[in-house]
């Protein structure tokens, strides 16, 4: 959500929520931000679209995967059935 306040201009605050102990010292737990009353409605808004585009950017992605692994596939049985019929009778 910082990031998407950050492009947008909006101001915010990062939220500390405690510590985190580890190896005896104490980290800042921090996790959220901080926003004015009338600008949450547009991070709400923003998150969302942000959200979909994420979720439209991996299909995306899996969409070009799965193609790009259906070609391999077909070009190695064509390649298997040429080389079978060019060397098969040997």
């Amino acid at each position: 959500l910082a990031g998407i306040a950050r492009k947008l201009g909006i101001p915010y605050a990062p939220c500390m929520l405690g510590f985190d102990r580890h190896g005896g010292r104490g980290t800042p737990l921090i996790r959220g931000i901080v926003v004015h009353d009338h600008n949450v409605g547009l991070i709400r808004e923003a998150s969302i679209e942000w959200e979909s585009h994420v979720v439209e950017k991996e299909r995306s992605e899996r969409r070009k995967q799965v193609l790009r692994k259906w070609k391999r596939l077909v070009v190695g049985l064509l390649t298997k059935e040429r080389l079978e019929r060019e060397y098969g009778d040997r």
